[in-house]
């Protein structure tokens, strides 16, 4: 199964939690909604300026969120696929944002060095995480909703209390970029992924 158009490179995509549908960004500034079933483009999702860099589904699958090289971050709501919130904050690209396990926050970083975490009911910008060098590549909640995990072209993978905004842990000594993050369900390892071809696992 392909889902085929003439297009600009996909830089990212995820899927609905129901699996019905794909949602991909693409250097046009687009966003597009597809039906996995048909292959079929259902919904444009339009509104940022420069290439989108990262969607997601929210937990519930009623919401998308996005992140941009315009600086922005924007809400999206998938029946009506209208922009609900542009959240506006970092001064440089964003390079993910992602949902809260629950839906009611995102955290994003950005070539700014910083990681933003945004309450998504007053759409305002609740905390600012400040300790990366140099741009951050990307984030993600821990299931727990306690910890969040972020890699950076520093070459570091850091862990941050999200109460205290502070970094509780950090993996280094390594001489390549760490350009993806994530973690298990269970909160016990974390994985990243680097521009010298390697996928590293931590235990915790």
């Amino acid at each position: 199964m392909k889902f085929e158009r003439d297009l600009d490179s996909i830089l990212d995509l995820d899927f609905s939690p129901d699996g019905k549908y794909i949602v991909s960004c693409f250097q046009a500034g687009t966003i597009r909604l597809w039906d996995v079933n048909s292959k079929i483009e259902i919904k444009q999702l339009l509104g940022h300026s420069k290439d989108v860099l990262s969607a997601q589904f929210s937990p519930d699958g009623t919401m998308i969120i996005s992140s941009s090289i315009d600086t922005t971050i924007s809400l999206w709501d998938v029946e009506s696929g209208k922009r609900l919130k542009q959240f506006k904050g970092h001064s440089d690209r964003v390079t993910r944002a992602k949902f809260s396990p629950d839906g009611k926050f995102i955290v994003s970083c950005s070539n700014d060095n910083t990681i933003r975490i945004w309450n998504i009911k007053t759409g305002r910008e609740w905390k600012t995480l400040k300790g990366c060098s140099t741009c951050v590549c990307d984030v993600k909640y821990f299931p727990s909703r306690q910890t969040i995990v972020s890699c950076s072209s520093d070459n570091i993978v850091q862990l941050w209390n999200i109460k205290s905004g502070k970094e509780i842990q950090r993996f280094e000594g390594y001489s390549y970029f760490m350009m993806c993050v994530d973690v298990s369900q269970n909160n016990n390892i974390i994985t990243s992924g680097s521009t010298d071809c390697k996928i590293r696992i931590w235990g915790l």
